[in-house]
């Protein structure tokens, strides 16, 4: 599913503290992920998020006011929208199916009895920009990442912050609701925008993403519209049939 495309952008977004009174935001990046390296960009307005990924021709929208992201694959020209009522019902849907299987099973998946653990590890200098060093875990996902707290992106706090629970619960799933909570608490102690993270997922293994340059200034609206003429695809719809869920579940 291309919406399963983008863990470094959802990482990216779970380490950004958000304020209403920042200019627009763009930074270039580098990531690398198993030998390979891609240029990225972030653009950030009082609406949108949007990383675009040149090389992969696949981009990543988010509208905070309408509480929806979009996958976005130009080779294909498809669109997948994901809502974000849809992904915190399929959130519910697979924890509950969780507590049914045994702990054996569980241990073995890493989601049993995950542990949280922040810890900040001093300061550096990166493009001129002091910042502090953090390491996250979450059971056997590791984050460590350096953030500036003079520089923040936009955007709209509230709907910000449910983006970042259900996002920190996707990535993480447990059976139990706390550790993802306790995760989303500790993460709010990371102010700032992350301008080197290196994350370390189970079976995936460890990325980097690299801030290069830093633009602080308006966006032309246009560099978050959504292609016309490609096809439209409910991601989120597909998602929860997946799972089981009719659409009269749907609509509860």
């Amino acid at each position: 599913m291309l919406m399963r495309t983008v863990p470094t952008a959802m990482v990216a977004l779970l380490l950004s503290a958000v304020s209403l009174l920042a200019a627009d935001l763009t930074l270039t990046q580098t990531c690398s992920s198993r030998g390979h390296e891609e240029e990225q960009t972030q653009l950030w307005s009082s609406r949108f998020m949007r990383i675009n990924h040149p090389e992969s021709q696949v981009d990543f929208l988010v509208d905070f006011q309408q509480g929806v992201s979009y996958g976005i694959d130009h080779r294909k020209k498809l669109i997948q929208k994901m809502s974000w009522d849809d992904l915190e019902l399929a959130t519910e849907v697979s924890r509950e199916r969780l507590k049914t299987l045994p702990p054996l099973v569980l241990r073995a998946m890493g989601l049993s009895d995950a542990t949280v653990r922040v810890e900040e590890q001093g300061t550096e200098i990166l493009l001129g920009h002091e910042c502090r060093k953090w390491k996250i875990c979450l059971g056997p996902m590791i984050i460590e990442t350096s953030n500036d707290p003079s520089v923040h992106p936009p955007g709209p706090a509230l709907p910000y912050q449910r983006f970042l629970r259900l996002q920190t619960l996707l990535g993480q799933l447990q059976p139990a609701p706390a550790p993802a909570v306790k995760m989303g608490e500790e993460l709010a102690k990371v102010q700032g925008i992350a301008l080197n993270y290196r994350v370390v997922l189970p079976v995936v293994g460890p990325s980097t993403t690299t801030t290069t340059r830093i633009e602080e200034g308006p966006i032309s609206s246009s560099a978050f519209d959504l292609p016309p003429d490609y096809q439209m695809e409910d991601a989120g719809r597909k998602m929860l049939e997946n799972l089981g869920c009719g659409f009269n579940f749907r609509a509860k």
